[in-house]
């Protein structure tokens, strides 16, 4: 019942944005695109249900702060708050907290990117953390189609670097696609596919799609919703997630 309210309350909040938005002027879509350098303040609150039919989920709310200090340079931090819900147990408290630093060079159309980030193991406990350091080296394309259209690909590698052998060991691919439309009237649509290769479990594979719909509410001011879940693959991280966000933008 809890995830079901949480899902609701999701949905009329950013219908509730969508209908205040249609009342405003035309405004550019911003920070859509992987190679928009632009300073962000974020507020995401999230939940992911890892067994639907056990009940158990993590549910959080993340503030993301990425400032970019250049065309080219960004970085930023990710602190999550977390609960963890299964029929047996609960727990509350701080996950695990995200550095980034990305770079991104543009030709045209065509740009290139790559980030290195690092998790550190802060959460205060183990079943809303993963309990190790973890390096997680990415890089991607993208081409802008037409000004409206744009579409995105590449590969992040996640492997843990250090922590407790009591923990497990990780390293996981995942290859990432992105197309979306970004409308000329504020809004935009993008379909988000993910695979998944766990290199430690025997190749085990998991193919991940998220949908993500949201709205400019003023040029400095975005929301989105973005709903996701397990279509297929031999791993299995989750059954469904849903995902809320709204995001303070300056130049």
């Amino acid at each position: 019942m809890t995830k079901k309210l949480l899902s609701l309350l999701f949905c009329l909040g950013f219908a509730a944005g969508k209908l205040y938005a249609v009342q405003l002027q035309e405004c550019e879509v911003r920070g859509v695109k992987p190679s928009d350098k632009i300073s962000t303040l974020e507020l995401n609150p999230a939940m992911t249900v890892i067994d639907d039919s056990a009940g158990t989920s993590v549910t959080s709310m993340t503030l993301k702060y990425y400032y970019s200090f250049s065309n080219m340079f960004t970085i930023g931090t990710e602190v999550p708050f977390s609960r963890y819900e299964s029929k047996e147990n609960s727990e509350n408290g701080l996950g695990d907290i995200l550095l980034s630093a990305s770079a991104v060079k543009r030709f045209g159309k065509l740009a290139f990117g790559a980030t290195g980030e690092f998790t550190l193991p802060s959460a205060t406990h183990d079943e809303i953390g993963i309990g190790k350091w973890q390096f997680s080296p990415s890089v991607y394309t993208e081409y802008e189609i037409v000004p409206q259209v744009f579409f995105a690909a590449g590969y992040k590698h996640y492997v843990s670097i250090a922590g407790p052998s009591s923990r497990d060991d990780i390293n996981l691919g995942r290859i990432r696609a992105v197309a979306a439309y970004l409308s000329p009237h504020g809004w935009w649509a993008l379909f988000d596919p993910k695979y998944y290769i766990d290199f430690h479990n025997d190749n085990a594979g998991e193919f991940i799609i998220e949908v993500e719909t949201g709205i400019m509410l003023f040029e400095e001011m975005s929301m989105y919703l973005k709903p996701g879940w397990h279509a297929g693959g031999n791993r299995r991280s989750m059954d469904w997630s849903i995902s809320f966000g709204v995001k303070l933008l300056s130049v």
